[in-house]
């Protein structure tokens, strides 16, 4: 038992700080987003009970109060650890969005999703990776990241990033992107036959999000 003690407690350790590569190995192996985002939370609540249960199994302890402190300790410690390292934000899970109608922002029908974006902007940047993640997974998605400005310069920086993984320009119609966007970049647009369908801003574009796109793509 205490032999096996010592492995959990490895295998814990190891699963805090290899947190976000085992939500990655998930993603490319085909998980849903939302089972990627749980799947290493879930493995820290199971490490923290094999541990309080291999504790009690195999060690002593005189008093029933440090006994019972000590299992809590051991049983909170995995998920606790991992949750302030990789805490849960609002909107991490979210598939909230809402309807999004626009007249003006008319795109190839081959798109099934528009990024609104503004120059600069850490969260537009942020969001590359991710959209790179759901190209890698969804090869039928067509994408198409339009940046706010009037100055081709902008895309620069944006496209060396992006690297050829999915379409980049300027927005055709700055004023109806950015109304459509309604201040939020990024903003993720749905698109069907052309035209917007749904939206979702940074803050809603989570793992139910995702799992809805992808769906429709597939």
């Amino acid at each position: 038992m205490r032999a096996l003690f010592f492995i959990i407690l490895l295998l814990s350790g190891f699963s805090i700080f290899s947190f976000k590569s085992f939500e990655f190995r998930l993603l490319t192996a085909g998980f849903s987003w939302t089972m990627s985002k749980l799947l290493p939370y879930i493995t820290l609540v199971i490490e923290g009970i094999l541990l309080a249960y291999l504790f009690a199994k195999g060690f002593k302890i005189k008093t029933k109060v440090a006994k019972m402190l000590v299992l809590l300790v051991l049983f909170a410690a995995p998920f606790t650890t991992g949750f302030v390292l990789n805490p849960i934000y609002e909107g991490d899970f979210s598939s909230e969005g809402s309807a999004a109608v626009s007249d003006k922002v008319k795109l190839d029908e081959k798109y099934d999703l528009l990024v609104i974006t503004i120059p600069g902007c850490p969260y537009c940047l942020a969001s590359i990776e991710q959209l790179k993640i759901i190209k890698k997974r969804t090869p039928n998605a067509h994408i198409l990241f339009s940046v706010c400005s009037k100055e081709k310069r902008d895309l620069e920086l944006y496209r060396t990033l992006i690297d050829g993984k999915f379409d980049i320009a300027l927005a055709a119609d700055l004023e109806a992107s950015v109304k459509l966007a309604e201040g939020h970049f990024p903003t993720s647009v749905q698109i069907k036959k052309g035209l917007p369908v749904q939206k979702w801003s940074n803050d809603q574009f989570g793992a139910g999000a995702m799992d809805h796109f992808e769906s429709e793509v597939k």
